[in-house]
């Protein structure tokens, strides 16, 4: 894999949002689970001043198949929401990445029954 840096990159990190080290393994054990079912084949991390979104996708070309957003929460700033997008449309959020996961793991059994049958 290459490392693009960009000369353009802004390294004041104060306002941007990331995903932690743990959220990112969390995240991304469910990810490999996906990949030995043979449901998705890559992903992606992207970050802004107002969200990061870890996508999911079936196949390196296509569109995501679900994203997970985690922004910063209006009503406490030190709290984050995470949500699940499908289709650039929000199917659920929590404030709990565990809770996320456990819904997205039942949308990806969707994708697995119907992969089979």
């Amino acid at each position: 894999m290459q490392l693009i840096i960009s000369k353009d990159l802004n390294y004041n990190n104060k306002n941007k949002v990331f995903f932690s080290k743990a959220e990112l393994q969390i995240i991304l054990q469910t990810y490999s689970k996906q990949v030995s079912a043979g449901i998705c084949k890559d992903y992606s991390i992207d970050h802004s001043k107002q969200k990061a979104i870890f996508s999911f996708f079936r196949n390196t070309f296509d569109k995501p198949i679900f994203q997970i957003e985690k922004k910063i929460n209006v009503k406490s700033k030190l709290l984050f929401d995470f949500s699940i997008t499908y289709k650039q449309k929000i199917i659920e959020t929590n404030t709990s990445l565990l809770k996320i996961l456990k819904r997205l793991d039942k949308k990806f059994e969707f994708f697995q029954k119907n992969k089979k049958g």
